[in-house]
């Protein structure tokens, strides 16, 4: 028997048809290109979730027999299906968010971002600052952001999808969803591409140090331009800087995973907040704001459990 839907699969669906529909009269791509996503994007979560699996094993040899008996059952397999499906249909619907944004609001705020992080930083630009006080570090900073917010996105996706907690893999799945998604919308609402963009004076003399970063930037205003031309793009290169979503990504994951990992990803947050602003990708206020949403949409989920949680323990029994 099907169960109920869980939110995230609900507020996935919902934001799909509200993208699409506001997109309607330019283009049919949401849907058109729904397919392909899935079938590009779906493996890469089962690879994921299969890797958990087996570290978990390998890891609890004390415990295995108990974690085998969880993940053979129907629930556990079903609600792992779920999650991969619907995790790749959310990675769209954000992506065609994302990407719509100079089409639906042209818009650019980034010299009120800029100025706000001046007078946030007593007159000085946050950007700069952290450029001089990290001058010998730079490249460091490039190859981090670069790399190692990718590798936490596996580590996280493994961790999440082999839980044996079927209520902590579902909670972060409500919660994940919901902070990409809206931090999508808050991209429509404040349209920006970022000060390495706005400010190119300030980071290309440095294009030695920031060889990935800036590899990386030229890709995605190459793809920004041929949205802007209604040519086919990639729907995971869109540009957008406010909020910072690799930085929430950091922090929502800190909030829930648990055990020693808590420290790694602190760490993570750390490093990746740092090199959101030394490298250019974002203001400084871009990833206060996602710290913030991110602390946010874990409370939206948390609260509600415990309490839930809380009822039921005290719950008056016969």
């Amino acid at each position: 028997m099907m169960r109920r839907p869980y939110f995230f699969e609900i507020f996935t669906l919902v934001n799909f048809v509200i993208i699409q529909i506001l997109l309607w009269r330019i283009t049919r791509a949401p849907v058109m290109t729904l397919f392909w996503s899935l079938l590009a994007l779906a493996p890469l979560f089962v690879v994921q979730g299969l890797l958990g699996v087996g570290i978990r094993l390998l890891a609890g040899r004390e415990r295995r027999a108990a974690y085998l008996a969880v993940i053979r059952t129907s629930r556990w397999r079903s609600d792992a299906a779920r999650v991969v499906v619907f995790s790749a249909l959310s990675a769209h619907v954000y992506g065609w968010i994302k990407l719509s944004v100079p089409l639906l609001h042209p818009r650019l705020f980034d010299a009120e971002l800029w100025n706000f992080d001046r007078a946030m930083f007593a007159g000085h630009s946050p950007n700069i600052f952290f450029l001089s006080l990290f001058s010998t570090s730079l490249r460091f900073f490039d190859w981090t952001y670069a790399y190692v917010f990718i590798a936490s996105i596996y580590i996280a996706t493994a961790y999440f999808l082999s839980a044996e907690d079927s209520r902590l893999r579902i909670n972060f799945m409500n919660a994940n969803t919901l902070m990409w998604i809206i931090g999508a919308w808050l991209y429509m609402l404040v349209p920006s591409l970022g000060p390495a963009y706005r400010f190119p004076e300030v980071w290309l003399p440095l294009s030695a140090d920031f060889a990935n970063t800036q590899q990386l930037q030229r890709l995605l205003m190459t793809n920004y331009q041929h949205v802007l031309r209604l040519e086919p793009a990639n729907v995971l290169l869109g540009i957008a800087a406010f909020p910072s979503l690799h930085v929430a990504f950091e922090v929502l994951v800190t909030l829930w995973i648990r055990g020693r990992w808590r420290l790694l990803f602190t760490l993570i947050a750390l490093i990746i907040f740092l090199g959101s602003v030394i490298t250019g990708w974002h203001y400084l206020i871009d990833s206060i704001a996602g710290v913030i949403l991110a602390i946010l949409c874990y409370l939206a989920v948390a609260i509600p459990q415990r309490r839930k949680a809380f009822l039921v323990a005290n719950a008056p029994t016969d």
